[in-house]
């Protein structure tokens, strides 16, 4: 690949990068075209070099967001059943994820977004849960798709409420509570008695 080829390619991974935190800290409407190519050091003139559209950009930016947003819960997979779980749970919840959601989940930044959202970007964002859907059941002791989708939906409806609310206490025990209650649930049902 030629230097200005490769000096391109660099532009718009930046462009995208950049785009993919600003749309997961405040949301798909805050991404401004000229701001993301002035932050990329680049002209606005300079954004049609690499996209058709801003649309293109959005469901780049979206891809990008949920790629890197899911590496953790990725990453703790790999730790199996139990100890994967716990530890998709902890790092959820945690006032970490809440509070730097340009670097979080994309899956609970976006939801609302998503909804008014072109069908690349739905379709990307729906290819993201079913992935986490498929890892939590992995991960749930008994491999149950219902509970995996009930905690998942508590996953992402915790850290929501604890971003949403404007009272720190409250918003702290929201993660607590949730993720209390979350690993009281992941634990294997009991054998029925006969």
């Amino acid at each position: 690949m030629g230097s200005s080829q490769a000096d391109k390619a660099a532009s718009h991974d930046r462009i995208v990068k950049n785009a993919a935190a600003r749309i997961r800290s405040e949301g798909i409407d805050a991404v401004s075209v000229s701001d993301l190519m002035s932050d990329a050091g680049l002209t606005h003139g300079g954004f049609y070099r690499h996209f058709d559209s801003r649309d293109e950009l959005v469901v780049e930016a979206v891809e990008a967001a949920l790629a890197d947003g899911s590496k953790a819960a990725a990453a703790a997979g790999q730790l199996g059943p139990g100890r994967g779980l716990s530890a998709v749970i902890a790092g959820y919840l945690s006032a970490t994820h809440r509070d730097h959601p340009e670097a979080g989940c994309a899956v609970a930044a976006l939801p609302t977004d998503v909804v008014r959202a072109t069908p690349a970007a739905r379709t990307a964002y729906t290819s993201q849960v079913r992935r986490y859907l498929e890892l939590l059941a992995e991960l749930d002791p008994d491999h149950d798709s219902d509970r995996a989708q009930m905690t998942l939906a508590a996953l992402v409806g915790g850290v929501l409420l604890a971003r949403a609310v404007d009272d720190q206490q409250l918003s702290d025990e929201i993660l607590e509570s949730v993720a209390r209650g979350l690993r009281s649930r992941a634990a294997p049902a009991s054998p029925k008695a006969s």
